[in-house]
């Protein structure tokens, strides 16, 4: 089975933007492409993983995961104060600092695969045949705010619908590498969301489902009464398909679409097991992070006019 050719017509604006027409930029952040015909197979297959600073494709096991987490990052500026040596950042509980506006959040959804279970990733448009170039063990959904080249993340554009969703599946270290050690975000990490099997691989599923729907051309929508589309709201209602919830808890899932307090989501919907453990995740890849080969490529990223 081969994947499709890496060169493709560009994707462009949607209408109704203020960007319409002009290319997305699709270089590191992209939804991924489903192989609809292997969904019932043992190993589902899909194109644009994007891992080591490239898209693969990838084939994954819908039984393989362990572990399901939430993660949650702030995305305002931090607080500083003055110091001796000029500003200082102003730290809150748990090693993370305190934020300028400590409500704006991205989240995102963490897999882990169980034991003997890997995502296998080949060269994008080459055949998935014979061994593969990696096999990981860990991975995020995220769903992500792009627009054309040079234009990020803005609060305008993400409340106005300017920009577009991309629905991103990149592995852990990845996220790692841009969010800690490229931009310096302190992501931290729920305990394990309590699913049952059958529940782990319905959200799997769903979420590759929803990437491949989305097909790079809808709106990201930061707030919207209806069809309010972002990080928060899309992974919640994910969950919210696959979880059968008792009437008192199925009132607080009106609770999700803008970017707030994901801890209080998780907890009114009980699938917060202990509110207190509020994991780093830059402490469980500090070896990663330290590692020569990771500061070389961090320098080698800057070095070419990336943040």
């Amino acid at each position: 089975m081969n994947a499709p050719a890496n060169e493709v017509s560009p994707v462009l604006m949607p209408k109704r933007s203020r960007y319409a027409g002009r290319p997305v930029d699709v270089s590191t952040r992209r939804s991924i492409t489903l192989r609809m015909e292997t969904l019932e197979e043992e190993r589902v297959v899909l194109d644009y993983f994007y891992h080591e600073g490239t898209f693969w494709t990838a084939t994954l096991p819908l039984d393989g995961v362990a572990e399901i987490f939430g993660q949650s990052m702030n995305f305002s500026s931090k607080k500083t104060k003055p110091g001796e040596h000029g500003r200082e950042v102003i730290w809150g509980e748990r090693g993370i600092p305190k934020y300028t506006v400590p409500l704006l959040n991205h989240i995102q959804t963490r897999f882990v695969m169980g034991k003997g279970q890997s995502v296998d990733l080949y060269p994008l448009g080459h055949d998935i045949t014979g061994t593969p170039t990696y096999q990981i063990h860990d991975f995020v959904y995220s769903l992500e705010a792009v627009g054309p080249p040079g234009v990020t993340f803005n609060v305008r554009d993400a409340y106005f619908g300017n920009l577009v969703a991309a629905h991103r599946f990149v592995s852990t270290t990845e996220i790692v590498f841009e969010r800690i050690v490229v931009e310096d975000y302190y992501i931290s990490e729920s305990p394990p969301i309590p699913l049952s099997n059958a529940e782990k691989k319905a959200v799997l599923l769903e979420s590759l489902k929803r990437s491949h729907r989305s097909a790079n051309n809808e709106k990201y929508r930061l707030f919207h009464l209806v069809g309010t589309n972002n990080c928060t709201s899309t992974p919640f209602h994910i969950v919210d398909k696959v979880r059968k919830y008792p009437f008192w808890r199925r009132l607080g899932t009106m609770l999700f679409r803008a970017p707030l307090n994901p801890r209080l989501y998780l907890r009114i919907r009980g699938l917060d097991s202990d509110p207190s453990d509020r994991k780093r995740l830059r402490d469980q890849f500090q070896e990663y992070i330290d590692e020569p080969a990771t500061q070389q490529r961090k320098r080698e990223h800057k070095s070419t006019g990336n943040k």
